[in-house]
Order: C-alpha cells, then structure tokens, then sequence
C-alpha cells in the first residue's frame, strides 16, 4: 500500500464536534486530503481579524460562538466550509429553540450539507470519515465510486437513546413539556440504520455504544472502539486538595441542565446531603421548568452557559465532578475534568474511561442514593479524595490527543490496507 493511498482521507461533519480532533489529528499526521464543516473561521483569517477587533465583553453570543469554530492546527488551506449554509443553520437553529423540533431540522441542515459536498467533496478522496446522521447521502454517492467509508458514531443508536428518553419523560413528566410525536423517530432511526449498514467501519467512543450497536444488529467485526480524546494543553491538574476541613464538598457538574444528563437525580442526592456537606454548581444550557431547580438553590447554583475558555478555572474550583448521564456516546466533559485532576462520579452509560474505584466511582443510572453515597464518601474521607485526585494523574496519558492520535493512525491504516 502506497503513502499516497493513505494520505487521502477526508472528513466532513456539521459543527466542531469533539472541538475538531479528529480532522486535527488527521492533519498533524499527514492523513487528512480536506476537511468540510458548514461553518468555519479559521479558513477567513481577514474576517476573524475584524470580528476580533470587538471586545470580547460586547461581542454578540454569535459572534463569539463563530470565532471558536477555528483550530490553529489545521491549515486554513486544508478547510473547506459551507458559511452560507452554517449561516442558515444558525438562524433556524436560534428560531426552532424551545419549539422541540430540532432533530427536524438537523435532519434538514444534513441533506443540505450532503448534496452540497457531494457536489465538490469526492476529489482525491479514497476514504470518507463521516459523522452519524450527517452522512446518508455522501456515503451513497461514496460507495458508487469505490470509496470506503467510516462512519464516527457520536451517540448511542437513536432507538435505544428514544426509548431511555421516553422513560425519563414519563418519570420526571412536570420537569418539561412532553417531547413532540409523530413520524420523525423513524425517519431518524431509517436514516441511521442506512448509514451502519453503507459503513465499512463504524467507530465508536465506547462499550456503551458498541452494545447498542450489538444491541440493534450490527456486527461487533463491523465495530470499533476509540475513546476520544482531548487537548491538554488547556487544562492544568490540580497538583494538591485545596478543601478544608469540614468545608462543604465542590461538586461540578458541566452539560446541559436536562433530563437526560441524569440533574434530577443529582439534584435530590444533593439535597439529601444538604448545604453544610457540599456545594454544588450546574453549568449549562437549562432544559427543564427552571421552578423545579428553585427548590435545590441551597445545594447548588445553576450558572447557564459559561465559554470554553473560562472553562478551565470552573474545574479549578471544584473538588469532584459528577455526571449522572442516562445516554452518551463518550462524554468529553469527564475526559475534561480527570485532565484537571478531578475524580469522576458517573454512570456506565456516559461512555467515560473512568476506572471505577481508582480514579473516580461508577454508579447506576437513575440512583440517586448510590450518588450521594459516593459523594458523601468523598466528603468524609478526604485520604480518598486525595488518592482518587492523585490517580487522575496518570489518567492524563489516556485523556490525551497523543493516546487517540495513535488509535486513529492505527485504523487509518488498516482500512488503507484493506
């Protein structure tokens, strides 16, 4: 197999998911042909020299949230972006928001951004790395032209993550408006199951959702597990416990403050705890009645949404990070919190690497009493804090971008041989 077989990868996805590591990675290893997104920044650095002439303390949300689409390690000359449609997406996005059809419209924005790569995309490409439910039709159009493909799988397949959704709706039903019905679920479902099956291989972040995928049929030949990983460069480990005796406990939690992140069953083994053991802070976007958190204001402030670059001094603050997920593919905020020296409460399903026991606890989901325990363990015996926290720092290696570049040069590599 030749080095320029290999060196034709290209990746396309909706979005900065896992903040562009894998088109990163792919690039800094000499693999990646091109990579097509719907909005970037960094391939304009005219424009993102205007847009940050304005302070950051009066820059629009918007504003703000574009200049974050950009990674300094990819060269611009390597991105190919779709502003127009980013553009649009956007805008509708802000419109639909708190009318429940978002899956409709990412539905939407994913059509758009297939038949627009598949009009300028396929060249010098001989593997594709698409993302779940954005890659139906450049798959089509790739297996046509011989192409082999690889399908990242983000999430647990949609009909296990709509049957633990509907379970959830049903026992915290006054939290938040009922989820829309109709005929999208299936859509959604058919549109994902087409994709596994035009796949050559399906990478996931997981075992969590390697057993969906067994779960709904697919080959576990057909199945490979990645964890993902991220930059440590932008977080620092907490070398030594800064709690004090007695003090209350720091809990972090980072997600969006909603059912299916597991809040409220946080939240009732907080409150069990009460105010003078811990003190907990819920950054995210809010999802639920924001009544029901009135009542757990004493144990924990809901802070909304706070920029990735203040991120850092939030994991600084705290003590434990806690990440009761009902559903995850491999949620990058716990990656984030053992890198900055934090031990880790959460659930099988959030897809982590966490070692239970070692570097953090893993606790059932919808438990809130197996929550408060753990977290009350670490109240308690601040020997085990510090042993836990000291763990962390060997989890760094395998948090990293150096771990997961190796694993992705690794699969690049057979498929190129396949």
């Amino acid at each position: 197999m030749t080095e320029n077989k290999i060196n034709r990868v290209t990746v396309a996805m909706i979005g900065a998911r896992r903040h562009y590591a894998v088109p990163r990675i792919l690039s800094e290893a000499g693999l990646l042909e091109r990579f097509y997104t719907d909005s970037y920044i960094g391939n304009k650095p005219w424009l993102e020299s205007i847009l940050k002439v304005i302070p950051a303390q009066v820059r629009p949300r918007s504003v703000q949230r574009w200049l974050g689409r950009h990674d300094a390690a990819l060269p611009p000359d390597k991105v190919a972006s779709f502003d127009m449609l980013g553009l649009w997406y956007a805008w509708a996005r802000y419109r639909a928001c708190g009318k429940g059809n978002l899956e409709a419209l990412y539905q939407d924005a994913a059509v758009r951004f297939n038949k627009r790569f598949i009009e300028t995309g396929f060249d010098n490409c001989s593997l594709l790395w698409g993302f779940n439910g954005a890659s139906l039709e450049m798959f089509t159009a790739a297996k046509a032209r011989g192409i082999c493909c690889i399908l990242d799988q983000t999430s647990n397949p949609k009909s296990i993550e709509l049957e633990l959704m509907e379970e959830e709706y049903s026992r915290w039903c006054d939290w938040v408006p009922l989820p829309p019905a109709g005929n999208l679920a299936g859509i959604l479902r058919e549109r994902e199951q087409q994709e596994w099956e035009l796949a050559d291989q399906i990478v996931v972040g997981s075992d969590f959702v390697a057993s969906g995928l067994s779960k709904c049929g697919i080959s576990c030949n057909k199945v490979r597990v990645v964890p993902s990983g991220i930059d440590l460069s932008r977080f620092s480990s907490k070398l030594i416990c800064s709690r004090q005796k007695d003090a209350p406990l720091r809990v972090l939690f980072v997600g969006s403050v909603s059912l299916m992140k597991g809040v409220p069953y946080l939240l009732t083994a907080l409150a069990s705890l009460g105010a003078e053991r811990v003190q907990a802070r819920l950054i995210g976007a809010v999802s639920v009645d924001h009544r029901k958190l009135e009542p757990f204001q004493n144990v924990a402030t809901v802070m909304g949404h706070i920029p990735r670059s203040e991120m850092p001094n939030q994991y600084q603050w705290a003590d434990v990070f806690c990440f009761p997920s009902i559903t995850e593919g491999s949620a990058a905020v716990t990656y984030e919190a053992l890198a900055s020296g934090l031990p880790v409460i959460t659930t099988p399903n959030a897809g982590s690497i966490v070692q239970d026991g070692v570097d953090g606890f893993i606790v059932p989901i919808r438990d809130s009493d197996a929550l408060a325990d753990r977290i009350m363990s670490y109240y308690e015996d601040k020997a085990l804090l510090e042993r836990h926290q000291a763990a962390t720092e060997e989890s760094r290696k395998r948090v990293g971008l150096d771990r997961y570049r190796a694993d992705l040069e690794r699969l690049v590599q057979e498929l190129s041989e396949f």
